[in-house]
């Protein structure tokens, strides 16, 4: 066992043996196995909700909540900030409070489900992630998925337009073109 250190200040520091090993830390080039599976009624169902909540002039999110299975997150459930709490939803920006994110770990840690990804939309066709995004995540579990829609929701859609990113330790690593039909299944 390693004999634990102190510091100057007599705060106890871990002992090293009790550090991750790099081996599990995940970098962009290993996302090309993590999938994100949803079931196309889930996806339908959300974005139609994300875009009555917006009004066509407010942002909108919903958390997808369901399982992990290797490097497959699943989704089953949708559930969306406003009726979460009173989000404060504005042009660009809207935010889940601290208690709400305390109850929904608690909900989430009683019913043995996960956190999959986060969905939002933009005002427009940039479908990054925000300072703010990057800064507020709900999540910061490595692997955790967070997918912007253009356009407050509007239709039409489709998965080619929606801004799609995983949780890297590098940070958020945004997929392009052919990563996203690869990477995101409806079924």
């Amino acid at each position: 066992m390693a004999k634990e250190q102190k510091s100057a200040r007599r705060i106890p520091r871990l002992p090293e043996a009790n550090a991750l090993p790099s081996c599990t830390r995940i970098q962009p080039e290993e996302l090309g196995r993590a999938r994100l599976i949803i079931p196309r009624g889930l996806v339908e169902l959300t974005i139609h909700r994300l875009a009555e909540r917006s009004a066509g002039w407010r942002e909108s999110a919903a958390i997808w909540i369901g399982s992990l299975d290797g490097n497959d997150a699943v989704a089953s459930e949708a559930l969306f900030h406003h009726e979460l709490c009173d989000d404060r939803a504005g042009p660009l920006s809207l935010e889940l409070t601290e208690q709400a994110k305390f109850d929904l770990y608690r909900t989430l840690a009683a019913s043995g489900q996960k956190l999959v990804s986060l969905i939002h939309t933009h005002p427009r066709d940039w479908v990054g992630l925000s300072g703010v995004d990057e800064s507020n995540q709900i999540c910061s579990r490595l692997g955790f998925w967070s997918l912007v829609v253009p356009w407050y929701g509007r239709q039409p859609w489709d998965l080619a337009s929606i801004g799609v990113h995983a949780r890297t330790n590098e940070g958020w690593h945004q997929f392009h073109g052919s990563e996203i039909s690869e990477r995101v299944m409806l079924v």
